[in-house]
């Protein structure tokens, strides 16, 4: 290979690789607008994870407060109904925003 050649290739390499730099700099910049709902979402995601894992405890609450407190339960199972209601009328608008993936679809 001639010397131009190597030198050329070298060049452009350096210059990649200077695009890069920049490219990542500039995309950790706009990244930090992502923070606080990424955190967020991982604070939800860690919630749902330890409810699945103590779900025989969460279970027995729900049943005490069941017991001891039939009035209040019945309101908050009526309250989560409803929540539930709701964000299922709401998921269409969502996707069809392109904020969440339409029901039914495959997330693979």
């Amino acid at each position: 290979m001639s010397s131009a050649r190597e030198a050329e290739l070298a060049l452009r390499r350096q210059r990649l690789l200077m695009r890069s730099a920049a490219l990542r700099a500039t995309f950790a910049e706009q990244a930090v607008v992502l923070e606080a709902p990424l955190a967020t979402a991982d604070r939800v995601h860690a919630g749902v994870r330890w409810l699945i894992r103590y779900r025989g405890w969460v279970l027995a609450g729900a049943v005490v407060v069941l017991v001891v407190r039939p009035r209040r339960a019945w309101r908050l199972l009526r309250l989560g109904w409803w929540l539930w209601r709701s964000a299922r009328r709401v998921q269409p608008w969502l996707a069809a925003a392109g904020l969440i993936a339409p029901r039914g679809a495959s997330s693979s």
